[in-house]
């Protein structure tokens, strides 16, 4: 498979990686997020209490609110300042039920490397894909190959080979 036709790999349905899908989508490049928490916003959930610092008008990309349009959606009072709760539920959730299948939920990533590439064998490793490593909800261990990975997870991810 030719690596321009692959997805770029998101780590992380937060408030970044759902940024970053929404501007891979602008400029017609196929983006896919995987999320480990089942749901978009796991991280911000975790404190859902917690009023944000900065309003809405902060907190919305513009080319994640060109994709929320079409389904009606409307941003809350740009004056008024979320808790994590009503950003969570109010515009990330939201947005990533627009990407739909570009999102995949209860997907660890556990590593990174340029396909068929390591520290020692690098030769041509700018050509290479990326394979993304990802550990399933239920266990299960799996490949997906991309062709650029964006790691916007709170915990990080271990790169092989960048």
């Amino acid at each position: 498979m030719e690596k321009q036709n692959l997805p770029v790999v998101v780590v992380g349905a937060g408030p970044v990686g759902l940024a970053a899908a929404a501007h891979l989508v602008e400029r017609g490049i196929e983006p896919l997020v995987l999320e480990a928490g089942a749901s978009a916003a796991t991280a911000v959930r975790d404190w859902a209490h917690v009023r944000l610092f900065s309003p809405w008008a902060e907190v919305t990309d513009p080319a994640a609110e060109k994709l929320l349009a079409p389904t009606g959606w409307l941003r809350p009072d740009g004056a008024t300042y979320p808790t994590g709760g009503d950003w969570a539920e109010r515009y990330l959730q939201p947005l990533a039920d627009v990407l739909g299948d570009q999102v995949r939920y209860g997907a660890t990533v556990t590593g990174v490397a340029r396909a068929g590439r390591d520290r020692i064998v690098d030769s041509g490793r700018e050509e290479q894909p990326f394979t993304v490593h990802i550990e399933t909800a239920d266990g299960g261990e799996e490949r997906i190959a991309a062709r650029a990975v964006i790691d916007a997870g709170r915990r990080g991810v271990r790169h092989a080979d960048r």
